[in-house]
């Protein structure tokens, strides 16, 4: 191959690169390799000179080199035209390291004719044909328009509150840094490096930066949060965006990061994190922490206990202290919580003054038990706030993760039921949740669950007990009582819910609730132009206890524009004695506004004659239980009715006498002049709609009060019933409500008598008539135990707040052959007049039976 040949493979090998990505060793390997390089150099289009190992410039690209420079330089050191001393030092120890084999770079700056350059000098090792370097080609490559483009980046990157950085590889040093670096960061820049950066980083953050840095082998761009330690030791919260410019072998070859502070965005997220998942009060995890919570440990296989407690009457540190007294006590007591429970625990704050608490793996049922008692003693360690000395008590239904429920709801339930058989128990104790007696403290779980929504969705109904005048039967006004139609255990009492009402602190919202729909009824009638009468609303007592009710009734009239005279509140005689002062005052506000004030139940209490006197209620309402035996030649009844309708004339009110239900006590109270009569003689309570029209008419007949023929109408059946000579002690669950599972323990129940598709019982508790709800029942007969799912078809309300109930069976072919044999044997052995054995008879009064089971 000849000279020129190998000249010119050395020429493409040099020029057909570009010279910024060179970055490595490039060697040429040519015979006279300065003398070869020299007179190519001179007619480069690009300005470059070839020197040689001592300095001298052996070859220059004359015409370019000046346009660059300025000047036609003719040896190294004639640099020194164009750089300060310290400047030119570095140019020589780049020219060096070149000199050492190395490709090199150096970027000098300088003024020409006025204007300041940037040049870039390329250092390109020549070698002989023995690896020498025996001079170095140099390219000049001018900047200036790239420099003043970065220039103008980097005062706008300075401007901006983002800190921006640059940098030639991972662990190199940063070849930029913005000035909001050092406002972010709360360091100088000139201390800040590589090194320093890492170290600032939090700890627990590290790693899981370290890792999402080794991602840039493999990706452009990357973006992630962590914390870091500042200067002044203030901890941050970054965000860091970093995209990687690699060459054509995939190597990163400049790195640019931009840093944002984020540390106002965190706390603000912390902040709604904390609004969601905790209570703001106790700064406890919430019910969506607990739920979470319980989440995670029911997908384990861990057993756990839990915990459900109640502060007993804690609405009335609220309704006499005020709410900031009542917060400081809860605060107070879930920090004694806290105190007590060993680690691996766990506590939420439900509602007002719920808590649950979360015990994991505790070793025996008595560490459990333990820390009831405990929780239990140190809550009643009395709680000194402003002047005030208050105690407080707790009462706790406890379950077992997995024995009693295997998923949150149901082990929250069933604490529910268990913390209900604790306050029936007298409160201030603890109850574990059992497989007995509880489908009544379910029932109360479920009502107490759904009272709220029943509220806000307005569920509750308004019924109209009409208020009769004995002699006429003119109807002069009713008495409002409300009616829940659950959706699972259908119309429900106030009897049963407005307890619990009062026990969730609900009853107040109810009662003003009832009090503005009344108000916005009697204006409906007004504009309908029906005949107006006063209507009566029943006030808990602690409706008067808490503040508002008077601005309420009178804001609530006054946006209605209805008389004052058509509402009239209805307060029990122990109202009157429990809190005088506050009951009076808030009485005589209401009177002066013009509304009637009623006693209802009165006599019960033997209240006070000085108290009638000071307030001047407008009615007062003869409890039933004196107008039960009225009829029955009962002389002490009828003495204390005739003596409180002489008081009650002598102070000029009117009397109602409720609960009359025949024509004997009708009569006696015509006789002693009882203004109004209330009672099923003349009116169950009704619906809005049949009370408008029973006003329309204007007057009741009264009529004898029938008992329910029902029972011989609903006793058919297609299989023979065979009826026990005495009644059979069983019990009952509920399995499943709206085709969903449930989890729920047994009630006691009696059975009257069987079929093969079904049997007759009695109970003491309420059960809805739907197909919503199957239940399961239990019962023994002649020694064999059976266990039959099935519906309820009928009810009927017995004597003694006891109900029968008629059940159908579900069929099921291989139950239904034992039940025919043992129906059949009993039958035979009952037409012998012979005892049936190995079967759990009662022998005493169903009511009897029911009470002790309460109990």
């Amino acid at each position: 191959m000849s000279n020129e040949s190998k000249k010119s493979n050395v020429f493409n090998r040099l020029f057909n690169k570009r010279v910024d990505e060179v970055h490595h060793e490039e060697s040429v390997d040519v015979h006279n390799s300065l003398n070869n390089f020299a007179s190519f150099s001179k007619y480069m289009p690009t300005p470059a000179m070839i020197i040689s190992s001592d300095g001298e410039v052996i070859s220059i690209n004359t015409n370019e080199v000046k346009q660059v420079l300025g000047f036609e330089p003719c040896k190294l050191e004639d640099f020194t035209n164009l750089l300060v001393e310290e400047k030119f030092l570095a140019l020589k120890l780049t020219f060096n390291q070149a000199l050492k084999g190395k490709v090199q770079k150096h970027l000098i700056d300088y003024e020409y004719r006025e204007k300041l350059l940037t040049i870039l000098l390329t250092f390109i090792p020549i070698e002989n044909q023995k690896l020498e370097v025996e001079g170095i080609y140099i390219t000049i490559e001018d900047l200036t328009k790239e420099r003043e483009t970065v220039n103008t980046f980097q005062k706008i990157f300075n401007q901006l509150y983002t800190g921006v950085w640059m940098k030639d590889s991972i662990s190199g040093q940063y070849t930029y840094l913005s000035k909001s670096l050092e406002d972010i960061l709360e360091l100088p820049l000139t201390q800040l490096s590589n090194e320093t950066f890492v170290e600032m980083i939090h700890p627990d953050d590290l790693k899981k930066v370290q890792l999402k840095l080794n991602d840039l082998k493999f990706e452009e761009k990357i973006q992630m949060h962590y914390r870091v330690i500042c200067g002044n030791s203030n901890v941050k919260w970054v965000s860091e965006q970093i995209v990687s410019v690699k060459d054509s072998n995939g190597q990163i070859i400049q790195l640019f990061g931009l840093i944002e502070d984020k540390t106002t965005e965190r706390l603000i997220e912390e902040k709604i994190n904390s609004l969601d998942y905790y209570d703001q009060l106790t700064n406890l995890p919430n019910q969506r922490s607990l739920y979470e919570k319980l989440d995670l440990l029911c997908n384990g296989k861990d057993q756990f206990a839990l915990m459900y407690l109640d502060i007993d009457r804690f609405n009335l540190i609220n309704d006499s202290l005020g709410y900031d007294i009542g917060d400081e006590v809860l605060k107070i007591i879930s920090e004694r919580i806290k105190a007590i429970l060993p680690n691996q625990s766990y506590i939420a704050r439900l509602s007002s003054n719920d808590f649950v608490v979360i015990l994991q793996n505790y070793k025996e049922l008595d560490l459990v038990k333990q820390l009831a008692e405990k929780i239990i003693i140190d809550i009643k360690r009395p709680i000194s706030i402003q002047e005030y000395e208050i105690h407080m008590s707790t009462s706790m239904g406890i379950t077992f993760y997995p024995a009693d429920g295997s998923e949150k709801l149901m082990l929250i339930e069933n604490a529910h039921a268990a913390l209900y058989l604790a306050k029936r128990e007298g409160k201030g104790n603890y109850q574990l949740f059992t497989q007995s007696k509880d489908i009544s403290s379910y029932k109360k779980y479920v009502l107490d669950r759904d009272m709220r929504r029943a509220i806000l969705n307005e569920d509750f109904e308004l019924y109209f007990q009409p208020k009769v005048e004995p002699h006429r039967g003119q109807i002069y006004g009713a008495e409002v009582l409300m009616r829940w139609n659950h959706d699972e255990w259908g119309a429900i009492s106030p009897n049963e819910f407005i307890p619990i009402a009062e026990e969730n602190h609900l009853i107040i919202e109810i009662t003003d609730w009832v009090i503005k729909k009344v108000i916005r009824l009697i204006k409906e009638w007004n504009d309908c132009g029906h005949l107006l009468r006063a209507i009566s609303v029943n006030v808990p007592p602690i409706r008067f206890m808490h503040e508002g009710l008077v601005d309420l009734v009178k804001d609530q009239l006054e946006l209605n524009r209805i008389p004052p005279q058509y509402l009239e509140l209805e307060i029990t005689e122990s109202t009157l004695l429990r809190s005088e002062h506050r009951v009076l005052s808030t009485i005589d506000e209401l009177k002066k506004i013009g509304v009637k004030i009623a006693i209802d139940d009165f006599g019960k209490g033997y209240s006070f004659l000085d108290l009638l006197r000071r307030f001047k209620p407008d009615t007062l309402k003869i409890d039933r239980d004196f107008i039960r035996d009225l009829g029955h030649d009962r002389q002490m009844e009828k003495g204390i009715v005739s003596s409180i309708l002489y008081l009650a004339k002598t102070l000029g009110m009117k009397v109602v006498a409720e609960g009359v239900e025949n024509f004997e006590q009708l009569l006696f109270l015509k006789q002693q002049e009882c203004d109004f009569i209330q009672g099923y003689l003349f009116s169950k309570p009704v619906s809005q709609q049949e009370y408008e029209r029973l006003v329309q008419i204007g007057f009741i007949k009264p009529h004898s009060v029938k008992k329910s023929s029902r029972k011989n109408d609903i006793e058919k059946r297609k299989f023979f019933r065979f009826t026990f000579p005495h009644l059979v002690i069983g019990k009952m669950t509920i399995v499943e409500v709206n085709a969903k599972k449930v989890e729920v323990g047994a009630t006691p129940i009696l059975l009257e008598n069987i079929s093969l598709g079904g049997i007759k019982f009695q109970s003491n508790l309420k059960l809805p008539i739907n197909s919503n709800m199957k239940f399961k029942f239990e019962f023994q007969l002649m020694n064999q135990t059976f266990e039959i799912e099935g519906i309820l078809k009928w009810i009927v309300d017995e004597f003694g707040d006891i109900y029968s109930y008629g059940v159908s069976f579900f069929s099921n072919g291989i139950i239904e052959a034992s039940l025919a044999s043992v129906i059949n044997r009993m039958s035979t052995i009952h037409n012998k007049n012979e005892r049936i054995p190995n079967t759990e008879f009662l022998f005493n009064e169903a009511f009897y039976f029911f009470k002790n089971n309460e109990q």
